[in-house]
């Protein structure tokens, strides 16, 4: 069986551009533009808009993603000075929410188009070693590609 690798590390941070600066300084690291991203139907529990700040380290994989803290759910400031997550590539997302509801591996959040639509981001919740897992649609991945190639965000 082929274990699936992460390709990014997420890590809430207070202060987005201070966060950016001191992991350039302390790991050598060089950082993409901030991106937002608005996210129509963001469930975490309750579902509501929310846009998302982020940048990615152009260094990787594994690529640090850096989000700033925002609202009262997973990405709220009481989540910063962890790691959040480690992130993964899913090709088939509907499979991988049954596989996980099968498993009885809960999901803290979701990042959908609408209501009705299958997500295109997921965190589950913290595994028996304490770690959340995002799954991260494939459609995503060239997106992302450019986002760390050319250090400019133009969309997923």
């Amino acid at each position: 069986m082929t274990v699936p690798t992460y390709f990014h590390i997420g890590v809430i941070v207070p202060d987005l551009d201070r966060a950016a600066a001191d992991f350039s300084r302390v790991l050598g690291l060089t950082f993409t533009d901030p991106a937002v991203v608005h996210v129509p139907w963001f469930v975490d529990p309750t579902p509501h808009e929310h846009t998302v700040h982020a940048v990615f380290s152009e260094d990787g994989p594994p690529y640090y993603e850096l989000i700033q803290a925002a609202g009262d759910g997973i990405f709220s400031a009481k989540e910063a000075g962890q790691i959040l997550y480690l992130g993964m590539w899913e090709s088939d997302m509907a499979g991988r929410m049954r596989t996980l509801k099968e498993n009885g591996i809960g999901i803290d959040a979701q990042l959908k188009a609408s209501e009705d639509a299958v997500p295109f981001c997921i965190i589950t919740r913290p595994d028996v070693l304490g770690i959340r897992l995002e799954y991260v649609d494939e459609s995503a991945h060239p997106g992302i590609e450019r986002w760390v190639h050319t250090g400019k965000f133009e969309g997923l």
